[in-house]
């Protein structure tokens, strides 16, 4: 969201407002990279929030007793403030159902176009969210996979696939002789590196990727893996990797900053995507630590699940390998580790992709499409007739 707003406001001369969670410590309102965020409070002590961020708010109200009691202080304030701000919008652009669930209750008679991004959708069917789709007057879906679970749950609604991207300013800039996190983690600057990132949640994995480690590091001294990221999962993933003879060349990071996983990358050789459905039938979306990998150069191994597939050009950008085999991970691993040349070729393939699929400028011009489509009269960049898409996020 912050990229895409962020590039609609630089290249677009669009004046764009966030308005997402406000969380301990933050600003109520600031100006970031030319983007207006205004965060709403939704305790009466804000040191108490804790619905919103860390890991997510369906895993927050699964793990924080207290997290539930916040649903309607949250829904109430994040209604309020859109109210507030919908005299100075032309168009509410939600991220995530729920947002656009309450947006559509607060536009009910102001009648502001509404436009929905899908980043995920629930596997059991939903009233609110069959409402929510209908009230859109475009849905815009992070992959055909995505897209094609509403379809199948019968939601009706105009809709496209629209990808998300990656930071160019940041993955693929840095250099990759630096060696930074691999010094960090202890990690020889000549050794090859595994790498995987992502929330350690069911869905992502890790497990399948921790069991199958054995398979290619046995053999091969001068390869390491690191894990980064954390979650409910990880202890799950340790007590694997605690079993494991290879153990000493298995690192865990843990939860690292953005330009922190883009040195990582930087210094890896190999980027994995273990992707799974998990026992709630819920598969990877998209996978944006996966074109943020082929940014930076890396060949990208992922499972044919969820959006991962469409993310990676089977044996051109990588390799794809079935959900939950972790036969077929080491094997895929081995065969890129075992090969300088065809890492090399794959990077490259996967970089010049990530250029053209899944840069923010070229999504951006997308988003800018579908806006101009709902304006009347259509949107022109510049002068008296800017227009002002109120961005609602949270995370």
């Amino acid at each position: 969201v912050a990229d895409l707003a962020r590039t609609l406001a630089s290249q677009h001369d669009v004046r764009i407002k966030v308005i997402a969670p406000h969380h301990p410590g933050a600003a109520k309102c600031e100006t970031i990279d030319g983007v207006e965020i205004e965060r709403f409070q939704y305790t009466l002590n804000p040191a108490h929030q804790c619905l919103a961020y860390g890991n997510g708010i369906p895993d927050n109200l699964r793990q924080i007793p207290s997290a539930k009691f916040q649903v309607p202080g949250f829904l109430i304030a994040m209604a309020a403030a859109i109210w507030k701000n919908l005299d100075s919008a032309d168009l509410i652009h939600a991220h995530w159902v729920e947002p656009a669930f309450v947006a559509s209750i607060a536009n009910f008679l102001t009648r502001k176009p509404l436009v929905m991004s899908v980043h995920s959708l629930n596997p059991k069917k939903s009233l609110l969210h069959k409402y929510t789709f209908s009230a859109a007057d475009r849905v815009l879906f992070n992959s055909a996979y995505t897209m094609s679970q509403a379809h199948a749950k019968g939601y009706a609604c105009k809709s496209e696939v629209v990808y998300q991207g990656y930071d160019d300013r940041l993955f693929g800039t840095i250099d990759r002789s630096g060696h930074l996190i691999k010094n960090v983690l202890g990690i020889p600057p000549n050794a090859l590196l595994v790498s995987a990132v992502g929330r350690m949640i069911g869905v992502k994995g890790f497990h399948i990727l921790a069991e199958a480690a054995d398979a290619f590091l046995n053999d091969r001294p001068d390869v390491h893996l690191v894990f980064a990221g954390d979650g409910p999962s990880r202890p799950e993933i340790e007590s694997i990797v605690a079993q494991s003879p290879n153990r000493a060349r298995i690192h865990f990071a843990g939860a690292l900053h953005r330009q922190q996983v883009a040195q990582l990358l930087a210094d890896s050789d190999i980027f994995v995507n273990p992707g799974v459905i998990d026992p709630n039938g819920r598969a990877e979306g998209l996978g944006i630590t996966t074109i943020e990998a082929m940014a930076t150069g890396l060949p990208v191994i992922g499972s044919r699940v969820g959006g991962i597939s469409e993310t990676i050009v089977d044996q051109l950008t990588g390799i794809l390998v079935p959900p939950g085999d972790r036969n077929a991970l080491s094997l895929a691993i081995s065969k890129l580790l075992d090969d300088p040349q065809m890492r090399a070729h794959m990077g490259q393939q996967g970089q010049s992709i990530a250029k053209q699929r899944f840069s923010w400028p070229s999504l951006a011009s997308e988003i800018m499409r579908v806006y101009s489509e709902l304006f009347s009269p259509p949107c022109k960049n510049g002068g008296g007739d800017r227009k002002f898409p109120l961005t609602l996020s949270i995370s």
